[in-house]
């Protein structure tokens, strides 16, 4: 019996270097509904949260602006992610060696669809992956992440992200977590991570290992 595997990303803060687009979106929709503008670090600190946090903490807002906030923001990404987006240096090398490792590759990020697959056509790595899956339900990230378990139907999976709602979903699952350190998580945010990671260049290796020790496990070889 041979094990292939499905990796599982978070979206912003594990591929995307958000704060690049992200950033000058959020202030111009601030600007719009005349706020000022909130800090990077202020802004940079809540990736990973649903938009309704973002509204609560940076327009101080129980609601009222929500709606209007969210629209904006996503009007503007439209325009600062093409221009100014970015990955991680090496994602792109990283996803490709785990496509030639026979990884299926999947997202599951707690924003919604549209913006995962505006985010991953404007960075041109939309075709890698097989699974993608944001929150426009009311189902947790653990949820979702079981959704994509069970729809990959692979006998080995593992979520990579920079916050706690990853390593949370991929241990309500029963899966192993690989936590990236050069995220958007606090201190001490990954230290329940079952691998953890400086960057996306070492996460092919690391998955390669969690891999083989399934196999040994289950008494298996990899796939090829």
């Amino acid at each position: 019996m041979r094990i292939t595997g499905t990796v599982i990303f978070d979206l912003d803060g594990t591929l995307h270097c958000t704060e690049k687009a992200l950033v000058p979106a959020i202030r111009m929709a601030m600007a719009d509904l005349g706020f000022p503008p909130a800090s990077a670090e202020a802004i940079n600190a809540l990736y990973g949260e649903p938009l309704e946090v973002f509204s609560r903490v940076l327009l101080n807002d129980e609601g009222k602006y929500h709606a209007d906030f969210q629209q904006g923001i996503k009007k503007h990404q439209r325009t600062t992610l093409p221009r100014s987006g970015a990955l991680y240096p090496g994602t792109i090398e990283m996803l490709e060696e785990l496509r030639r490792m026979g990884m299926i590759l999947a997202v599951c990020s707690n924003a919604g669809l549209d913006y995962i697959d505006l985010v991953t056509r404007s960075l041109g790595i939309f075709d890698l992956f097989g699974l993608m899956v944001g929150r426009d339900g009311q189902a947790s990230k653990a949820d979702r992440v079981a959704g994509i378990i069970e729809d990959s139907g692979t006998s080995f999976n593992v979520m990579v992200g920079d916050r706690y709602h990853d390593i949370q979903a991929a241990a309500e699952n029963g899966i192993p977590s690989i936590g990236c350190l050069y995220g958007y998580g606090g201190e001490g945010e990954m230290d329940n991570s079952d691998r953890q990671v400086a960057s996306p260049s070492e996460i092919p290796q690391v998955v390669r290992g969690l891999l083989m020790e399934a196999a040994r496990g289950a008494g298996a070889t990899p796939a090829p």
